[in-house]
């Protein structure tokens, strides 16, 4: 039973690792179908599903800005939040990056046409095939590399980097607030990681969301730089980017630690 279950396992990494080579992540195909109406710059392009051999489910094509990419059943599709988080993200060239909750890897792909290194992470390992499968289709497997695990647990030690991106799930109800908890996390730890320059994009949704992420940026020594808004209402989002770096004068006024 275990052999047979290893051969099934093979077979479909193999079938999967094949077709996202086959796959058209071309700029060049002609595309019959509507951008999704928003109000960014870049476009959004919800295709058709793309059949996969049995057992494996169809996928879904997603044009985004000018690359292609396909979704997995259960990783979050691109949304307008996502296109609107690609418009303001920068990385200059030769920088490294850790592009964190990479679902289908936008962040990761776009990064790495000007990034050396970029490390792609994900809760979920479905999520991490299908950034791997798509980072395949990119042909970016030597710049590139996606992992699995939960916020900076993935990292190795030492690594450190000049951009960090944090695309993960954010309290939007009464139900979610605890995803707060996590964020959290994430700004006590971020500066272990983020070089000394090192720059962080930050993606929550929601003015009524401001105060508590100021409060999370000002407890751990961090400043916000600038702020990227946009309320989408048909779409009922509200896309906040923030751009943040260390507090240089903060960290000097710290109590140095007996």
């Amino acid at each position: 039973m275990i052999k047979i279950l290893l051969f099934l396992l093979f077979i479909t990494f193999s079938i999967d690792n094949t077709l996202s080579q086959e796959l058209n992540y071309s700029i060049k195909q002609a595309t019959i179908y509507p951008p999704i109406d928003h109000p960014g710059k870049y476009d959004l392009i919800y295709m058709e599903e793309i059949d996969r051999p049995i057992p494996l489910a169809p996928i879904r094509k997603v044009k985004a800005h000018y690359k292609y990419f396909y979704a997995f059943p259960g990783v979050v599709i691109p949304s307008v939040q996502s296109i609107y988080f690609l418009e303001h993200i920068k990385v200059n060239r030769g920088e490294t990056v850790l592009d964190i909750g990479t679902g289908v890897g936008i962040q990761a792909i776009y990064a790495a046409e000007t990034a050396s290194k970029v490390v792609a992470t994900d809760l979920y390992q479905y999520a991490v095939d299908n950034a791997i499968f798509n980072i395949k289709g990119h042909n970016l497997e030597n710049i590139i590399e996606a992992r699995k695990g939960d916020l900076f647990g993935p990292i190795k030690k030492g690594e450190t980097f000049d951009v960090i991106i944090n695309n993960i799930d954010y309290p939007w109800n009464d139900e979610s607030v605890g995803l707060w908890k996590v964020h959290e996390r994430f700004f006590n730890e971020v500066s272990t990681y983020l070089n000394p320059d090192g720059r962080i994009y930050y993606q929550s949704g929601w003015i009524y969301n401001i105060p508590k992420i100021y409060e999370m940026v000002k407890k751990n020594n961090l400043q916000i730089i600038k702020m990227d808004m946009v309320n989408i209402g048909r779409h009922d989002r509200e896309p906040i980017v923030y751009l943040i770096m260390r507090d240089l004068i903060g960290e000097k006024k710290r109590p140095k630690q007996k």
